[in-house]
């Protein structure tokens, strides 16, 4: 019994070390940065964007992200991640302050707009990039689930407080891209943990988990990318990113239909998820990943369809079952990867998993903004979330039907 609390001790010391609460705090503060276009999408509706225009600058940026991620995850390999870091921060800062100075109605506006979304994808890819190879590099074997259960919190603390405090700030500040302008300056921070985590930034991925030449430890994680057996299980992680993005950025126009507040909604979800996640961490690498998924993905699905559909006393309970269902199933679905991944290709497909996040964040705007150009309205948006959920339980159950056949055969 000491052997095994100590050795439990230790093994929690290695996941919650020092740089893996610095990476979660910097994780943190940049997803401030995408946070913050939570009222993005209404912003543009009150300058007079047109649903399909609010669409693509919508899904501009992480379209961005999806083309440059694949490219800067082999690129920074090699490479000293503290220059890129450091410039993705400040360019995404910058993009940020610079939104008060354009000027809606003019003839070039969306252009303008579109152009800023360009820019900072390109820097988050960059950065995102490096934070997920720094991740996968803090992650204990044995404890992935746990591992991204609890760094995904960085992600969701933005949402649970950004919201609210948004909403505060905006009759104070004065407009939305005035918000944006406040919300640059969490670059300091960020720049004195970069400072802090300088000696881990500078040590090159490749030298710690290879000693061959680039070129061929390149060929051989493009081979095993393709070699996987993991596309199902992609498709659902992008499934379930279908849905979340389109909650984030239309659950704001849903209540203004609804008479829901949208504070309401992005904050109890997401203390929801991170009580679930900080209480029961310990216990999801032990779960049946192929039970649990397709369970937690219809009742995420249900309380979405309350949210849309049912009387307004149900907004709040609905949206607490969804947060407790995504608590559990992305970094099931994520950990399931993991898992399956050899040493060699775990951060390429952990890289590979964002990207499908990436093309649902690009997808979902388009999607949306094609259904309001279509005449229907936030209740469709929404339902179409709800859809693509059920879709990610199913695709990850047939993959796990599609493993056990292999593994009998």
């Amino acid at each position: 019994m000491p052997s095994t609390n100590t050795s439990a001790q230790h093994s929690e010391q290695d996941l919650v070390s020092r740089d893996f609460l610095l990476l979660f705090t910097l994780a943190t503060f940049s997803g401030c940065y995408l946070a913050i276009y939570y009222c993005f999408e209404q912003w543009m509706e009150r300058v007079f964007v047109s649903p399909g225009w609010r669409g693509i600058l919508l899904g501009a940026l992480f379209g961005m992200v999806m083309v440059i991620r694949p490219f800067a995850t082999i690129a920074l390999l090699k490479a000293n991640k503290l220059p890129a870091m450091l410039v993705s921060l400040v360019v995404s800062s910058t993009v940020l302050f610079i939104y008060q100075f354009l000027t809606p109605g003019s003839p070039f506006f969306e252009w303008e707009l579109l152009t800023v979304r360009i820019i900072q994808g390109f820097a988050l890819a960059v950065f995102s990039s490096c934070t997920i190879s720094l991740l996968v590099s803090s992650i204990p074997p044995g404890q992935s689930a746990r591992g991204y259960a609890l760094f995904s919190l960085s992600f969701l603390i933005p949402y649970a407080l950004i919201p609210t405090i948004g909403e505060f700030l905006l009759p104070i500040v004065g407009d939305e891209p005035a918000l944006f302008a406040w919300t640059s300056s969490l670059l300091i921070p960020s720049l004195i943990i970069l400072y802090l985590m300088r000696h881990k930034l500078r040590e090159p991925e490749i030298a710690v988990s290879l000693r061959d030449d680039f070129q061929n430890y390149r060929k051989k994680l493009l081979h095993n990318v393709r070699h996987s057996g993991l596309w199902l299980a992609f498709l659902a992680i992008g499934c379930f990113g279908l849905c979340t993005n389109t909650c984030i950025y239309f659950m704001k126009g849903l209540c203004s239909i609804t008479g829901g507040d949208p504070t309401q909604f992005f904050f109890y979800y997401t203390v929801t998820m991170m009580i679930v996640r900080v209480l029961f961490s310990r216990q999801l690498d032990g779960l049946p990943r192929y039970k649990v998924v397709p369970f937690v993905a219809v009742t995420m699905a249900s309380g979405l369809l309350c949210i849309v559909w049912g009387p307004l006393w149900l907004y709040v309970p609905g949206t607490i079952l969804y947060g407790v269902s995504l608590s559990l199933l992305y970094p099931l679905q994520a950990s399931g990867i993991y898992d399956r991944s050899t040493p060699e290709t775990r951060s390429i497909n952990s890289n590979i998993m964002t990207t499908m996040l990436d093309t649902a964040a690009l997808t979902s705007p388009l999607l949306g903004g094609a259904i309001l150009s279509s005449g229907l309205s936030y209740r469709a948006v929404i339902s179409m979330g709800a859809f693509a959920t059920f879709m990610s339980g199913l695709l990850f159950s047939i993959d796990g039907l599609w493993q056990r056949h292999k593994k009998t055969a």
